[in-house]
């Protein structure tokens, strides 16, 4: 097994709605107008409305008040919105994971949180904004739910290797597996075509060092997962009891980021992460 062959297990059961396809094919068509996919978003209303909402947030940064749906668009991007929309309706997909592994709610929450993170880390860092890092944060451990729901009873193994051997749940998950979350939600995203960067950031978060390319990026959701993990924790396998402290000599160094930014940092992404989630998630308990 490979971490391919699992996702291609979830990626042929995952269907698109159909206005999240029809969209899409606006989006990737050469000749596709901007006036062609409000045409489409405007037949969900649901859809539009969430698109308005992010438009107005502090994903965004927008400083007027934003009730168009062209004008969101633009201020959004094609190829962002793309992105958003494929990830949103990954957060409605999976549902029936069992119980004893993850509540969905507080998993989303640490998805979220760190989706934040990842957005303000990469400001303040001052990295290139025209292809957000976002998704990448917020699908940072979709792996975990591809393995929750595709081998529960390996994964039962891979918690009990963790909790005889005093090892962490990622060790044990390359024990069992051969892999990782990580490795295993890349090759997800590779399926459903999502950029390089936001892949790359995924697949090398766990392993900064090892990046072979689009080292900030993968510095920038390293270091927010990590601090997701505290703010948001999500986890009910064996974690680290400690609080989580960046190799900030290191990783947050080649952002160009003090301690004092990290501080500042979460106690932003809180409040940043409610509103997102209040988009993304609407229906969610929250903290």
């Amino acid at each position: 097994m490979t971490p391919q062959t699992l996702a291609g297990e979830v990626s042929t059961l995952f269907t698109l709605p159909d206005v999240v396809v029809r969209a899409r094919a606006v989006m990737d068509a050469p000749m596709g107008s901007a006036q062609a996919l409000v045409d489409v978003i405007e037949t969900d209303a649901g859809l539009a409305a969430m698109i308005l909402r992010l438009a107005n947030s502090v994903l965004y940064g927008h400083l007027g008040r934003v009730d168009d749906l062209g004008h969101a668009l633009a201020i959004i991007g094609h190829k962002n919105l793309r992105d958003l929309i494929l990830a949103t309706s990954v957060v409605r997909h999976f549902r029936d994971i069992p119980a004893e592994f993850v509540d969905m709610d507080t998993f989303w929450n640490n998805s979220i949180t760190c989706g934040a993170l990842v957005d303000l880390i990469a400001r303040r860092a001052k990295l290139p904004q025209e292809e957000p890092l976002f998704i990448a944060g917020l699908l940072h451990g979709i792996g975990r739910l591809v393995f929750y729901a595709r081998r529960p009873a390996e994964y039962r193994m891979a918690i009990r290797y963790a909790e005889g051997g005093g090892q962490g749940i990622t060790a044990a998950e390359q024990h069992i597996f051969g892999f990782t979350y990580a490795q295993l939600g890349a090759a997800l995203l590779t399926l459903w075509g999502l950029p390089e960067r936001l892949r790359v950031a995924v697949e090398y978060h766990l392993t900064p060092d090892d990046a072979p390319a689009h080292r900030k990026a993968v510095a920038v959701v390293h270091l927010a997962s990590g601090l997701a993990a505290n703010l948001a924790p999500s986890l009910k396998t064996p974690a680290p009891a400690t609080p989580y402290t960046p190799a900030q000599s290191l990783f947050a160094g080649h952002l160009g980021l003090t301690a004092s930014d990290l501080d500042d940092i979460r106690g932003e992404a809180l409040a940043a992460s409610l509103e997102i989630a209040e988009i993304v998630q609407p229906n969610a308990t929250i903290f």
